[in-house]
């Protein structure tokens, strides 16, 4: 037979055979009166009544082989918990790697037990639970089958592991009032348990999802077991309650008033469970100071930077909030993702902290339908920042800053020059965000939903709001993800008197407009065996602008398509290759090309579990002279044209399994008008089971007509571990571009479930000066409290 008849007879056969059922394994849990003393070993004799499963198979490095290793698994639960207790025989237990004790710190570097809970039984995601042999504790939420992943909710749950001579063992409680489930006489949840050896790189499950479904298949909800047993989960009410009270004390130096701030601060956080699927979230003088600083960036694009959501009370729920593109790990270009809804955008204002006065938030599920509605009141604001410079004045009187070409310097010189002070006022008004967003489940795994956002006042208008409608749809088992949206922003102009004489003279059109305010997208995700395509489309309107959203760049239109070939390799060394194109074609309105990239990528995966693989890239810029002149550094503006440059970059990704592992990159090539040299490490040193080192830094060497320079940034993160409640973490960071280095250290002692006593202290300096811009000292404590 033809090679290339061959090759469609296999490609028929797949989309015929995608849909056949397979028959998923169904563990059985004991209900028991007497619950097991937590503390990792397994002797309790409830435990002995429960039936064990211990049928896992490898993922990697052999799909469908058994696990070299022995584990048991156990499910019990009571009125109020579910128990799960996990032996990890081992034939070296003195080879298990465990270094990570922190709260949600990543176990994926150790020895692992992962867990995935599905509440609702219909494979659309779950609850997310994870451990290593020091009893580390790691929560997620899953959602569109778990390709989106929540990271930072965290469960008021337990958790107690050992090593010992057979291997390591844990035990895992988690109390039914931190998980969501639908109400029946004969409960069934969805399972899927997962061990990692990480010495081995060996990843074994319950069910191992396929290879196609990449990196992070393992966090796949479509297919998985059946949990039974359970028997009837009473419906009950849920009420928590975390006060907190804070001191502290701090100070804007970049704020003309200068004023020391002595802070004392109170505020209460509510949790009610409404029904057994929905949840009440009430917050009344919302504090983030626990959150950890951004990790500094250097930007050397036209746009701005996306920073992921760190603040607890946004991040819960905020699977059902998502509306936009999906943020890619790897690939899909340089250019961040577009939201309709960004939830940074509430109590962060042009780099200030906005006191956020109270907040009220209902998530949940109510049949087929997932419910979300959000509403913030943030305090009014007023920041005045200060900036000395020097100007001349010509004898027309005109005045120029030093930092502009000046051809009237030497006339202005013999009028002499002089320092002012320049005060930039920023008034932030009260205002209110509200968000509703209504998803309705199709089908087995496909939904669609419409989300209406409101911001009142905007911030250039008395409001701004956004409506949008988008779709997800899971066909062909899964095999293809196809996902789009359509929205709108509705902004009020400002009264306009010079337009509307220009009207009534008939100079203008009374018909035109600033532009268009919608925008859409589709977006298709194909998996194939070890190909994976990706391919969208987006089109964003000049005017369209969700001020409570993310837009890196209005008037567009871009296509965008990734493809991937990832084969396993029969050469004893590599595990397998990864190959292939991505390529973006972005437009404006017109259709006059705007950007082009192409990238190439080709990586080598070990058997050691390193990677290793170049890069290889063009891109096409085009700078319109009528658009604000494009400033790359301090004083170097690029002339308007279209600009074509390349680069080639050589990359490595080591092991994290081992005591010191991270990543690098050496990229050299042509850069707008000249040269670019970048050179990037990031790596982390485990001292001890209590003691990790990060530091990472990134070097940028450009040489230009317009004129060379140089960026730093550098982080150096130390984190002590005294036990799994109690750490302390530092992190240091120096950007060069932004002209600052700044500390954020934190104390972290949770004393009891959910209840913590934090400690933050965060400084920055003007390196350019040497001065002072803010500091900070907070305490904090929490008392968690539930009926």
């Amino acid at each position: 037979m033809p090679p290339c008849l061959t090759s469609w007879c296999a490609f028929f056969l797949f989309f015929f055979s995608a849909t056949s059922a397979t028959e998923l394994p169904q563990i059985q849990a004991h209900i028991t009166k007497q619950p097991p003393h937590i503390d990792g070993k397994l002797n309790d004799h409830s435990w002995q009544n429960a039936s064990s499963i211990s049928r896992f198979f490898q993922r990697e490095p052999t799909m469908g082989a058994p696990s070299t290793e022995l584990t048991e698994l156990r499910i019990l639960r009571d009125k109020d918990n579910i128990y799960i207790g996990i032996r990890c025989f081992d034939s070296e237990p003195n080879q298990i790697i465990a270094s990570t004790m922190r709260r949600d710190g990543d176990v994926q570097d150790d020895d692992n037990i992962q867990i995935i809970l599905d509440t609702y039984n219909d494979r659309r995601g779950g609850f997310f639970f994870a451990t290593n042999p020091l009893g580390a504790r790691l929560d997620m939420i899953l959602s569109n089958e778990g390709r989106t992943q929540n990271k930072s909710w965290d469960s008021v749950w337990e958790c107690r592991a050992r090593i010992d001579s057979l291997g390591w063992s844990a035990e895992i409680v988690v109390p039914f009032d931190q998980l969501r489930f639908p109400v029946s006489e004969e409960s069934i949840w969805g399972i899927n348990v997962s061990r990692t050896i990480r010495r081995h790189n060996e990843r074994t499950f319950l069910v191992p999802p396929p290879l196609s479904y990449g990196f992070f298949g393992h966090l796949r909800t479509s297919k998985i077991a059946t949990l039974t047993g359970l028997g009837r989960l009473e419906e009950r009410p849920r009420l928590e309650i975390t006060p907190f009270a804070q001191v502290g004390n701090s100070q804007d130096l970049e704020d003309a008033n200068k004023k020391t701030q002595n802070q004392l601060n109170s505020g209460a956080d509510l949790k009610l469970g409404v029904t057994s699927t929905m949840t009440l979230d009430l917050s009344w003088r919302t504090d983030f100071a626990q959150v950890e600083a951004d990790q500094q960036k250097v930007n050397l694009t036209r746009f701005s930077e996306y920073f992921p959501e760190k603040r607890d009370f946004f991040l819960e729920g905020a699977d059902i909030f998502s509306f936009g593109e999906r943020v890619r790990r790897f690939g899909g270009g340089n250019q961040p993702p577009t939201f309709l809804f960004y939830s940074r955008r509430i109590g962060l204002e042009e780099g200030h902290v906005i006191p956020v006065i109270a907040g009220g938030k209902l998530t949940g599920r109510a049949g087929a339908y997932q419910i979300g509605v959000l509403n913030i009141a943030t305090q009014e604001t007023r920041f005045l920042e200060t900036n000395t410079d020097s100007f001349y004045q010509t004898l027309d009187g005109e005045v120029f800053r030093e930092s502009k070409p000046n051809y009237d310097k030497e006339i202005a010189i013999e009028l002499g020059t002089s320092d002012s002070t320049f005060v930039d006022t920023t008034e932030i008004p009260r205002s209110h965000f509200s968000v509703i967003r209504l998803k309705r489940d199709l089908f087995s795994r496909s939904s669609i939903g419409l989300m209406a956002i409101n911001r009142s006042p905007g911030s250039t208008s008395e409001h701004n709001r956004s409506l949008g409608l988008d779709a997800d749809f899971s066909i062909l088992n899964t095999a293809l993800n196809i996902r789009g949206f359509i929205a709108r922003t509705i902004t009020p102009s400002e009264p306009n008197y010079d337009k509307e004489i220009a009207i009534a003279s008939g100079t203008i059109d009374s018909t035109s407009e600033n532009g268009r305010e919608s925008a859409g997208l589709i977006e298709l995700d194909y998996r194939w065996g070890p190909f994976e395509t990706r391919a969208s489309y987006l089109d964003i309107g000049e005017a369209f602008n969700p001020e409570v959203g993310f837009v890196p760049r209005q008037g567009i239109r871009r296509f965008r398509g990734v493809l991937r070939f990832r084969p396993l390799s029969s050469t004893r060394w590599i595990r397998r290759y990864s190959v292939g194109p991505e390529f973006t074609y972005l437009t404006d309105l017109e259709n006059v090309l705007q950007s082009r990239e192409l990238r190439f990528n080709a990586f080598v995966n070990l058997e050691s579990g390193d990677w290793i693989g170049v890069r290889l890239y063009h891109q096409l810029e085009r700078l319109e002279p009528d658009e604000d002149a494009f400033e790359i550094h301090d004083n170097i503006i690029l002339p308007a044209g279209v600009h074509r440059f390349a680069a080639h970059s050589l990359n490595f990704f080591t092991d994290q399994g081992r005591r010191i592992f991270g990543n690098g990159s050496f990229e050299l090539g042509s850069y707008w008008t000249g040269k670019r040299m970048r050179v990037s490490m990031d790596g982390t040193t485990n001292l001890s089971n209590h003691l990790s080192i990060s530091s990472r830094f990134e070097v940028n060497r450009v040489r230009l007509p317009q004129g060379d320079f140089q960026t730093n940034t550098m982080s150096n993160r130390i984190l002590y571990n005294f036990t799994t409640d109690l750490f302390i973490r530092g992190l240091v960071q120096w950007n060069s571009k932004q002209e600052f280095v700044g500390i954020n250290a934190l104390c972290n002692w949770r004393y009891r479930p959910g209840s913590d006593v934090f400690v933050v202290y965060s400084h920055v300096w003007d390196t350019q000066y040497g001065d002072s811009l803010n500091r900070m000292l907070q305490f904090k404590m929490t008392y968690f409290w539930k009926q």
